[in-house]
C-alpha cells in the first residue's frame, strides 16, 4: 500500500515532488502516515520553519543562542559572552552564579558576600551585617538584602531599590523573567509565572500594580485585560499598548 501524507491546506496546489513547505522535511509517524516537520537546524516559529544561524540552536520558541553566546536584543545576532558571563534564560549574556553587575552594562564582578544568601525569617538569619535583612518571598524563606535605600544607586548586585514598601529595600531581579517558554508550565516555580505565547514566547511577571508601578527596573505594569489576559503584567517599558 502506498504511504499517505497528512496535510492541512486550503486553496493550495499539492506538489508531490515537494509536499512540505520551506525548511521542512517528512517524518514517518507510522507505516501509512507521514507528517511535515521542521528540518534539522530549523526551528518552528509563527512564520514557519526558520533556519538557525551562526552560534544558534533550536529552542522551544525558535532559534536561541548556544551556550556561551547571547543577544543584546531580539534582533541581534548571537555573540560570545564576556568574562564571568553565561547565556541566561532570556537569551542574553548574564553574570554567572556568584557574580553581578553594579549597573546595566557594567562588567560582572564577584557579588558582595552575604547578598542574595538564602535565609528564613523564622530559623535562618542573614550572616552578614551589611545584608542583614531577610526578605521573605515564600512563607518565611527568602534572600538576604539590605533595607532603607533611597534609590537603586544604594543597591549592589544589580538590585533595585523598592520604594513602594516601607521600609524600602534592595530587591533582586525576578527569577525566571524572560525565560523562553511554550506555555505556563515552563514558567512554573519562578517569579515570572505567565508565558506570553502570543508575542515574546517568554515568561513574565504578573499580578503587578499600576499605581504605584511595582515592576522591576526596565519594565512597567500593564493592563492587558482588554486582550483576554486577566492579571496585570510587567512588560518592557514602551511596549504597553495602553
Amino acid at each position: 500500500m502506498v504511504n499517505t501524507v497528512a496535510f492541512s491546506f486550503l486553496g493550495c496546489v499539492y506538489d508531490s515532488e515537494q509536499p512540505c513547505g520551506p525548511g521542512q522535511t517528512i517524518r514517518a509517524e507510522s507505516e501509512y502516515f507521514e507528517v511535515c516537520v521542521c528540518a534539522e537546524g530549523h526551528a518552528a516559529t509563527a512564520a514557519g520553519c526558520v533556519r538557525c544561524g551562526e552560534n544558534e540552536e533550536v529552542g522551544p520558541g525558535g532559534c536561541v543562542c548556544k551556550a556561551g553566546y547571547g543577544r543584546a536584543d531580539a534582533a541581534a545576532s548571537c555573540t560570545a559572552c564576556g568574562e564571568n558571563e553565561v547565556t541566561g534564560a532570556t537569551g542574553a549574556c548574564e553574570c554567572a552564579t556568584g557574580f553581578s553587575r553594579a549597573s546595566a552594562g557594567a562588567p560582572c564582578t564577584p557579588t558582595p558576600a552575604g547578598l542574595a544568601a538564602a535565609c528564613d525569617t523564622a530559623t535562618t538569619p542573614c550572616p552578614e551585617a551589611t545584608y542583614n535583612t531577610c526578605h521573605a518571598v515564600s512563607g518565611t524563606s527568602g534572600y538576604c538584602t539590605s533595607q532603607g535605600c533611597e534609590g537603586s544607586a544604594d543597591c549592589a548586585g544589580g538590585y533595585m531599590c523598592d520604594l513602594t514598601v516601607t521600609p524600602s529595600y534592595c530587591r533582586r531581579p525576578p527569577i525566571g523573567a524572560g525565560k523562553p517558554c511554550a506555555g505556563d508550565a515552563d514558567c512554573a516555580g519562578t517569579e515570572a509565572t505567565y508565558c506570553n505565547i502570543h508575542l515574546t514566547q517568554r515568561c513574565q511577571v504578573q499580578g503587578c500594580t499600576l499605581s504605584p508601578n511595582n515592576c522591576f527596573t526596565g519594565t512597567v505594569c500593564c493592563d492587558l485585560t482588554a486582550y483576554g489576559i486577566e492579571q496585570y503584567q510587567c512588560v518592557a517599558e514602551g511596549s504597553c499598548p495602553n
